[in-house]
């Protein structure tokens, strides 16, 4: 579904991202790992052409991204969710779910909104649907973002770090709306700091570190016995905060 080769990312004399290749299989999840700085996000940001690469190349269902094509179309297939919600925070919960799929997808008012309730629901939030978003709590508002991304039917969904503006007692419930959507067979690609969780749903965990990929393994691998000594420190910092 996701195969990126040789990629490197630079801004400016800084190389961010340094000759990556990587492939993420149909129905996959594969979670991001590694230290602040190692440019997780930058490889995410990559693969949603929000960043463009200086290097390499990135085939998502066999459409070459880093050539010219059609990227709104291509937005269309592959849904973002940011750390920082990013909702319209003049619309509510509702509007905030249908707004793409009648602009972009030109769906109707009425099929828009069925979809919309049927996301809600999945997400737990579908009590909410008139609510505006501003009177929502930093994980109720993740959960709206995780609806309205899936309201556009992606084939493979980027979370940035999905949990890391949210007060501790809240993480857990968007976790565990991702946990479901990971059993659904959606394609996802997850940058996190939440080792716990890329063990209990991920495919494949992949170590960065300073704009490489170390180490990319079953969670099972990478966790229990990892190779590289990068990776291993890493663990040991993590398990010993």
């Amino acid at each position: 579904m996701i195969d990126i080769q040789h990629l490197s990312k630079s801004f400016g004399k800084q190389e961010v991202l340094h000759d990556i290749s990587l492939n993420v299989q149909e129905g996959e999840v594969v979670c991001l790992i590694g230290a602040s700085g190692s440019g997780k996000s930058t490889l995410l940001r990559c693969v949603n052409l929000l960043e463009t690469p200086n290097a390499g190349k990135i085939v998502v269902d066999d459409i070459d991204i880093t050539a010219s094509f059609n990227i709104d179309e291509y937005r269309t297939k592959v849904g973002m969710i940011f750390q920082s919600f990013n909702l319209f925070p003049h619309l509510n919960v509702l509007k905030n779910c249908t707004l793409a799929q009648r602009k972009v997808l030109k769906r109707t008012v009425e099929e828009a909104e069925q979809i919309a309730y049927e996301n809600l629901k999945k997400v737990g939030m579908i009590d909410f649907a008139t609510m505006n978003v501003t009177k929502l709590s930093g994980g109720q508002k993740q959960r709206v973002a995780i609806a309205r991304a899936l309201c556009m039917n992606p084939k493979i969904l980027l979370l940035d770090e999905p949990t890391s503006a949210l007060d501790p007692e809240l993480v857990g419930e968007v976790l565990d709306v991702i946990k479901d959507l990971a059993k659904s067979g959606l394609t996802m690609l997850i940058v996190t700091h939440e080792m716990s969780f890329a063990k209990d749903v991920a495919d494949k965990v992949v170590f960065m570190d300073q704009g490489v990929v170390i180490e990319a393994e079953h969670p099972s691998i990478l966790f229990n016995n990892p190779k590289h000594e990068r990776t291993q420190a890493f663990l040991a910092r993590i398990v010993h905060q």
